[in-house]
């Protein structure tokens, strides 16, 4: 029985559960999985997700791990992976725009839920991974100095930290988007690329993905192509950097630029550049009737030290985070 015989709504909610299970490194329960579908817009209780979970089993698309929860069957990755392509056409952006909806930072009190990336390092590398944040940041290339560290056992997003790991929450750039959606701007994420760096100065984008009709996440894209060279943009001057551009309508303009300066007031940083009417970003088009507004993306700090060789594995745009929990890198 395949997934395309059932109703549209029970198709999208087995679907993300599988989703779910796929992106978890690790066996996944019905109390992790409500969580995370809870983050991404999907009211789903824990009891429903049992009874959705039996569904899966008896598909063979998924199958417990004892008591430790789900895992996803090669029958099941099959399933996902040619299940609802017109479902997924477009998905990155129906996703971000999910989490810019439940994000609630505000900039003038410093408070609320800020869109995170999340990343699983070696206990061994943590000191040198958070010192090379810090310098990231310092050189402009981060959304912001604020993490969060979890340590092993704690829950991160959809897993359990590994023994010997700590995990580490940071900023993601898209929660200027959710800042910017939150007073009322529309505001539409379009393109994520690499910029090329030159004595510090941002010159232009080498290479360049649209969210729309994507189906999977540019960024991730990028940072699995292993094309950046972020450390030396941080070390030497000259580089290639992670960074994206989202548009807003010509006549908030205004408005726009006072909140992006209450923004980094609140110590958000990463901004690149705001263009003029329908003005090229860099190289990066810009529809008419719009501005474009291009920031680093906040997973730069994180590429820097895979590159380096720090034992660090990252996922852009995971989870929502209370800004209250997270300090500032010392």
């Amino acid at each position: 029985m395949k997934l395309l015989t059932r109703t549209h709504m029970s198709q999208r909610r087995l679907m993300e559960i599988l989703r779910v299970i796929e992106s978890a490194s690790t066996p996944v329960g019905a109390r992790a999985i409500s969580d995370t579908l809870s983050n991404r817009g999907y009211d789903l209780g824990e009891r429903a997700v049992r009874y959705n979970l039996k569904i899966l089993d008896e598909l063979g698309f998924t199958k417990k791990k004892g008591y430790s929860g789900r895992v996803i069957t090669p029958l099941g990755s099959r399933e996902l992976a040619d299940a609802l392509i017109d479902d997924r056409i477009g998905f990155v952006n129906t996703r971000i725009e999910e989490y810019m909806y439940r994000s609630s930072f505000d900039p003038h009190s410093c408070q609320g839920l800020v869109i995170a990336n999340t990343s699983i390092i070696d206990k061994t590398d943590s000191d040198r991974v958070l010192d090379i944040l810090a310098r990231a940041f310092d050189e402009g290339y981060g959304i912001s100095r604020r993490v969060l560290i979890l340590d092993e056992g704690e829950m991160l997003s959809t897993q359990v930290v590994p023994a010997g790991s700590i995990g580490m929450v940071t900023v993601c750039s898209m929660t200027m988007d959710g800042i910017l959606m939150k007073k009322g701007i529309p505001v539409l994420t379009s393109f994520a690329g690499l910029v090329r760096i030159k004595d510090k100065q941002p010159v232009e984008f080498t290479d360049l993905i649209a969210y729309a009709g994507s189906s999977l996440d540019p960024v991730k894209i990028f940072m699995g192509g292993r094309v950046t060279s972020v450390s030396n943009a941080i070390s030497r001057g000259s580089g290639r950097v992670l960074a994206n551009v989202r548009e807003v309508p010509l006549a908030a303009a205004g408005y726009a630029l006072d909140i992006l300066e209450a923004s980094r007031c609140a110590g958000f940083g990463g901004l690149i550049k705001v263009g003029g009417p329908a003005e090229p970003i860099l190289g990066c088009p810009v529809a008419a009737g719009k501005i474009g507004i291009a920031f680093y993306a906040g997973v730069n700090g994180a590429v820097a030290a895979e590159e380096m060789g720090a034992g660090i594995k990252t996922l852009p745009i995971s989870m929502l985070v209370d800004y209250s929990r997270m300090a500032d890198l010392s």
